[in-house]
């Protein structure tokens, strides 16, 4: 939720005369930052990289999950199987 005009009006205002009665603590608040944002508003894509390699290490888990219990979906094992060549005439 945005801010508004008026709010907007009394923040600027807040920050001129702040700039003007203490030059240093401006100059200090200000190298201290904030993140980039892109120009719709959202973070940087630096700031959403440990966002995407959660997501991918979620990815590579979830799929070797499936691969590990792929083999035993069938209901029988190889105990199994080599129980029913033996059986067979």
């Amino acid at each position: 939720m945005g801010l508004s005009a008026a709010e907007n009006r009394v923040l600027n205002e807040i920050a001129r005369r702040t700039a003007a009665e203490d030059p240093e603590y401006t100059r200090r608040l200000s190298a201290f930052g904030g993140y980039d944002s892109s120009v719709m508003g959202l973070p940087s894509r630096w700031a959403l990289l440990p966002v995407v390699l959660v997501g991918l290490l979620m990815l590579a888990v979830f799929f070797a999950a499936t691969i590990a219990t792929a083999g035993h979906a069938g209901g029988t094992d190889d105990a199994d199987r080599t129980a029913q060549v033996h059986l067979r005439p």
